[in-house]
């Protein structure tokens, strides 16, 4: 096999470099709004083609997209000539797709979760196809994130004891293309959301799962509120509460032996708590200025800031020839931690996480 590099000159500045070819599988609402803006963006594109078998996602492609090519499935589009595939389908399609792509040396940039329950040892995971993954665990790149992980990792707070991780999300906007997320085998509120919330446990407290105990109940739909009560090494106790729901809320907070470091909005100000009073109020008057800057500017929203920041990170991953991170040994070890998820919640018990891998924490 032959893996795909674009040739980098020594000294080649990037807008000498030729236009990559990329393609995209699945042109739903992630896609739509969040992948196509952030690639308008970025320098050293040239061709894009999209692959769905939806006529009014083709259609959206065409408008939306300059140079763009479109067919119906991710066969017809791998047969095209491509440095890089980004991967923004259903979770039931992505291990074809990505055994497809790794067969061909092609690199992936693929939308979380990498795999489903107990589909993982099916992945081709040669050491050569292992360096073509990249999965979007965007919410690495974000600075409020990196800077909350600073914090913690570097004894900002003291030894981390206990942590909460919160993500809700407003799932009937995430419908208006396409209504996968509930239908039966995608995976449901666990898989969507529970795969980037338990990397970002992970890489913010810098300590691997050990057990963890798993609740999912249902609401207004089929399993649509996770309850997760993480164990990890040192002891530390983390309760992750996801669910799909009418509005989008996500928040994080840290408590160490010499204090507490949270992040009540990913698109506010990361706080350091010392029970100053004043300061409780400065950091208040932060928040609002800060989420009405991000408001305002659209494009430095965690969401489409870091989205594009992951894709720059893939692009470049391309040029040079490199693996890229987050990569193929993090979802391992996500998909690991998700099926262990899924025991747990059939048991009614606490389970040991296994599959533990050396990768980026």
């Amino acid at each position: 096999m032959t893996i795909r590099t674009t040739e980098v000159r020594p000294g080649q500045a990037d807008g000498d470099l030729r236009p990559l070819r990329l393609g995209i599988a699945g042109f739903g609402r992630l896609a739509q709004t969040y992948y196509v803006p952030a690639l308008q963006g970025l320098a050293g594109i040239g061709s894009i083609v999209v692959a769905d078998p939806l006529t009014a996602s083709r259609a959206a492609a065409e408008r939306s997209l300059r140079n763009t090519g479109t067919c119906r499935t991710y066969a017809d589009l791998l047969e095209r000539e491509l440095d890089g595939l980004i991967v923004a389908s259903p979770p039931s399609t992505h291990l074809q797709i990505w055994n497809a792509a790794a067969r061909l040396g092609l690199p992936v940039f693929m939308e979380k979760p990498f795999v489903l329950f107990g589909e993982m040892p099916q992945a081709e995971s040669s050491a050569q196809v292992q360096r073509l993954l990249m999965v979007n665990f965007n919410r690495r790149f974000w600075p409020p994130y990196r800077r909350l992980r600073e914090l913690v990792r570097n004894g900002g707070i003291g030894e981390p004891v206990s942590a909460v991780f919160a993500l809700h999300v407003d799932l009937l906007s995430w419908c208006t293309v396409t209504a996968h997320r509930l239908q039966p085998g995608e995976g449901g509120a666990l898989y969507d959301l529970g795969s980037q919330m338990l990397d970002l446990v992970a890489w913010c407290l810098g300590s691997e799962l050990e057990t963890m105990r798993v609740h999912v109940s249902s609401r207004r739909w089929e399993g649509d509120d996770v309850q997760l009560h993480l164990t990890l090494a040192g002891g530390i106790e983390v309760r992750c509460d996801l669910a799909y729901e009418n509005r989008t809320f996500e928040r994080v907070m840290v408590e160490g032996r010499q204090g507490r470091v949270r992040l009540e909005d990913p698109n506010m100000a990361v706080h350091l708590d010392d029970g100053a009073g004043s300061r409780r109020l400065l950091g208040r008057g932060k928040d609002f200025v800060t989420l009405g800057f991000r408001g305002v500017w659209r494009s430095r929203s965690m969401a489409r800031f870091s989205i594009r920041a992951s894709l720059s990170e893939f692009l470049q991953g391309i040029r040079q020839g490199q693996p890229c991170s987050p990569g193929f040994l993090d979802a391992v070890r996500n998909a690991a931690w998700l099926d262990a998820a899924c025991e747990s919640a059939k048991r009614g018990r606490a389970v040991t996480v296994g599959g533990a891998a050396e990768g980026g924490l």
